[in-house]
């Protein structure tokens, strides 16, 4: 780990630092230069570094009016060019000075400033005090990281002394201010890090050569707090927690006279700044009011956030628009039990008797969804599947750029699965592609990913100028997914298109009328009249589940209609809806993968076992992440997509159980089930390639906490696990 985080300013303590109209030299730069704010009309710097004398320069030449700059370090320590530039300016410098006093009852009028030796004093009128100590590093990721910190007297800040292994550090928190030294470690500490990864870095002598040649750390000031501060008791130390100078005082009067035991006294560095604003004060205060030398001081214990949470993070959860679909109602009727899926509320299984409300044996009624599906016939409710139309003269070019697989050779009338990567080859969705005609097309995607494909689309074309519309249908149409080796029989009584194998295979798609003359509820296929209208549905013969299926593409004000048609045509063949937790076991018992559960940020589409929809050969379409994987499919030691079976043992792995091999982690578990149509638990997990070996075994290990852990012992099965020949699915 590089930790580069630069550095920031000290609060310098003064009598009414808390007062509106005191700010550091940093806000009151980017006030101006950022947002062409003027931070105030009459300003006094009080400041201990060069930076800060820059940005009273820079302030001055944007016409803000500098009454005087007091400099807390001695005569000559200042950058004789900066000195120089104030003298041209008619700024006056005075050096060993600092502010002591802000004036002023609801916003400064004024401020004191007094020499920090000797007995000098002005009053100054002002309507802005810029104040700082001058600056202290960044350290929050090295010490959390476990470095050990110590006072450097050159610097004046906590520096780095001892880092653990692997850790480097870099750039102006080091001290540094020069850009090119900056640049420079920033290279030795890249090239030290490769180094201890094990890359040969033969330039670490020459970076570290180039670092020494360069200028080196910024001395610094070693100002504990304001001049004549008397009691303090309106010189904040953490303006947080209104904790003053005065506090300090009693803190180590009552024998808490180390920053860790003050920061419990007087709760410093408790509030939102935690140690960051606080800890270097803090610790440099008490070292003075102790006699001790600063060398010995040490600031109090970082802790996590390293970075400032958000308010909205700190209150909870955001309580955003939820989407129902079209046959929300039809599902709270039947018993469903809801869950949210992304914005969408979804079924998660049907257990709730509506009439007194209470919840059956969630565990059954799944088991009994699950068998229903392979044994007769399901009926789930798809509709937040992502639906899409793109069409115009660049359509099919958007097409190839966005999809891994060669789209070209859709056909109309058929479906195509492909998937989509980022630029890390990470795979982000996958879905079917059908060809409407030359220069239209449909295609859809997971629930999740819908309200981001329109923009993903644009994103990765909007250097091209090509010609294309891109139609987000997704809330236009719901999708009814009809499941099951009876799924032919029961959509045969709805409409009198011929559906049959021969002329609608599987991975088919077309058109068809539901409703229309095709309404056979009855028993045995009894006529039991037309419909009053019929509805054209796009139907494509899809199988996640791994069964015969039919996933029903209606407009939504016709979905509970179709749904109804449906539902009593399969009334006699046994139908049922099935949730989400049951379409999650199908597939998986299939060895379909759903992106986020057997997929993560470090595995490519190669390594999930999918490299056969990748179009190696096309090169002209720019497609996103294609160089990547080009990159990783040669790589060694990439984690693999494996399925295994759990031998027999008491209890049962869960998911994201780790896989263990010669006493370290190998892999994890993504999904594991046990399967009543198997009979014997399976699963698929991420495990390092060469443990992905099939008739391998697998140690899989869970700490369940409390001394107890558990181990089970799996072999290594290519998936599907069920039906693996696809007859299923094709019958």
């Amino acid at each position: 780990m590089v930790v580069a985080a630069g550095r920031m300013e000290r609060p310098l303590v003064f009598n009414h630092n808390d007062r509106p109209g005191v700010m550091q030299a940093a806000t009151a730069w980017r006030l101006a230069r950022s947002y062409a704010v003027l931070p105030g009309r009459a300003v006094v710097f009080s400041v201990a570094d060069d930076g800060s004398l820059e940005a009273a320069v820079d302030l001055a030449d944007l016409g803000v009016r500098i009454r005087a700059v007091a400099d807390a370090r001695e005569p000559g320590r200042q950058d004789p060019a900066l000195v120089t530039a104030l003298e041209e300016r008619g700024i006056p410098l005075l050096p060993g000075w600092a502010a002591s006093r802000a004036m002023g009852r609801k916003r400064v009028t004024g401020c004191e400033l007094r020499a920090l030796r000797g007995a000098g004093a002005r009053r100054l009128r002002c309507d802005l005090l810029v104040a700082n100590a001058g600056w202290q590093p960044r350290i929050g990721a090295l010490a959390t990281a476990g470095a050990r910190l110590a006072y450097c007297t050159h610097t004046h800040t906590f520096q780095p002394a001892e880092l653990p292994g692997g850790v480097f550090a870099a750039g102006s928190l080091t001290g540094l201010r020069d850009p090119r030294s900056i640049e420079a470690s920033g290279r030795l500490a890249g090239y030290r890090a490769a180094e201890w990864c094990g890359s040969a870095a033969p330039r670490v002598a020459s970076a570290r050569r180039e670092r020494e040649s360069l200028p080196g750390p910024e001395s610094g000031c070693d100002i504990r707090h304001g001049p004549a501060i008397g009691r303090g008791a309106k010189a904040f130390v953490d303006l947080d927690e209104d904790g003053s100078y005065k506090n300090v005082v009693e803190s180590a009067a009552q024998g808490f006279d180390v920053p860790e035991l003050a920061k419990r006294f007087g709760g410093f560095g408790l509030g939102p700044g935690q140690y960051r604003v606080t800890g270097q004060n803090l610790a440099m205060i008490m070292a003075d009011l102790r006699g001790d030398p600063l060398e010995t001081a040490s600031p109090t214990t970082v802790r996590p956030p390293l970075a400032a949470p958000s308010l909205a993070t700190l209150a909870g959860p955001g309580h955003d628009v939820h989407k129902r679909t079209p046959l929300h109602g039809k599902l709270a009727a039947r018993g469903a039990v809801f869950r949210r899926a992304g914005p969408w509320v979804r079924a998660r299984y049907f257990g709730r008797d509506p009439r007194h409300g209470a919840d059956d044996e969630s565990v059954q009624r799944l088991r009994e969804e699950i068998l229903n599906v392979r044994r007769n016939v399901g009926i789930l409710d798809s509709s937040p599947l992502g639906k899409f139309r793109i069409f115009g003269p660049d359509a099919l070019k958007a097409l190839q750029r966005v999809y891994i697989s060669d789209i070209s050779r859709a056909r109309p009338g058929r479906c195509m699965y492909s998937a989509l990567c980022n630029d890390m080859a990470h795979v982000l969705d996958d879905g079917a592609i059908v060809m409407d005609s030359e220069r239209n097309y449909y295609f859809t995607t997971s629930s999740g990913r819908a309200g981001s494909t329109v923009e993903w689309f644009r994103h990765h074309t909007r250097h091209d100028g090509w010609d294309f519309h891109l139609v987000n249908l997704t809330d236009a149409f719901g999708s009814i997914n009809l499941a099951g080796p009876n799924a032919r029989r029961v959509l045969e009584r709805v409409t009198d298109d011929d559906i049959s194998n021969e002329a609608f295979p599987y991975m088919g798609c077309r058109w068809i009328t539901v409703g229309e003359g095709g309404a056979r509820t009855g028993p045995g296929g009894a006529n039991s009249g037309r419909a009053a209208t019929g509805v054209q549905v796009r139907c494509l013969r899809l199988g996640f589940v791994g069964e015969l299926s039919y996933e029903l593409h209606v407009p939504s004000s016709y979905c509970q209609f179709v749904w109804d048609l449906l539902v009593a045509a399969g009334a006699d063949f046994g139908i049922r809806p099935f949730g989400l937790e049951a379409q999650y076991c199908l597939r998986a018992e299939k060895g379909h993968i759903i992106v986020g559960a057997e997929s993560e940020a470090r595995v490519t589409l190669t390594d999930l076992g999918m490299g056969w929809l990748w179009d190696r050969e096309d090169t002209a379409s720019k497609k996103v992440g294609a160089p990547a994987l080009r990159a990783c499919a040669e790589q060694p030691g990439r984690m693999k997509l494996v399925g295994f079976r759990v031998e027999e043992a008491p209890g049962a792995p869960r998911d994201g159980v780790v896989v263990v091999a010669g006493g370290e982690i190998v892999g994890y578990v993504c999904t594991t089930r046990r399967s009543d149509t198997l009979g014997w638990q399976y699963g698929m997990a991420l495990v390092r390639e060469e443990h992905a070996v099939r008739g391998g075994r697998l140690q899989l290990y869970e700490d369940e906490g409390r001394g107890m852990r558990a181990t089970w012992s799996a072999v290594v099965v290519k998936p599907p696990f069920y039906d693996p020949g696809g007859a299923r699915l094709r019958a």
